[in-house]
């Protein structure tokens, strides 16, 4: 029954495959609106501006607040009104969501410092544009 009970939540935990689409990256200028840090997953809703002049509110999935701790990101790193670059992987709903990969601050530092994906994983190359 104990391996049951283990077992369950690790098959309803998903990849990054399944909400994300790993072909399409995207970088975004934006301003951030809120930060959660959280377990499972830190999340970053921020405002961009399209090309139409219209504020469309996203949202990007990051890694527990463990593995970001590690990577240079704190509680404090982000505060509503921030300028930020943001990388990542688009939705596959097409929402205007993603999984950040690399996030530029206004000061020019650049997180996570160990180059932490969302799920965890490190990436080795620069994001490609």
């Amino acid at each position: 029954m104990g391996i049951l009970a283990i077992a369950v939540p690790l098959i309803a935990h998903h990849g990054t495959g399944v909400a994300y689409d790993t072909e399409k990256v995207v970088t975004l200028k934006g301003t951030v609106t809120e930060w959660i840090w959280a377990n499972p997953h830190c999340g970053l809703l921020f405002d961009v501006t399209d090309d139409k002049g219209n504020i469309v509110h996203w949202g990007a999935e990051l890694t527990n607040p463990h593995a970001l701790s590690e990577a240079g990101f704190s509680k404090d790193v982000f505060k509503p009104g921030d300028k930020i670059t943001i990388t990542g992987h688009l939705a596959k709903s097409g929402a205007p969501r993603m999984e950040s990969s690399r996030i530029v601050l206004a000061d020019e530092r650049v997180l996570p410092e160990k180059r932490v994906k969302g799920n965890g994983v490190q990436l080795n190359d620069e994001p490609s544009q």
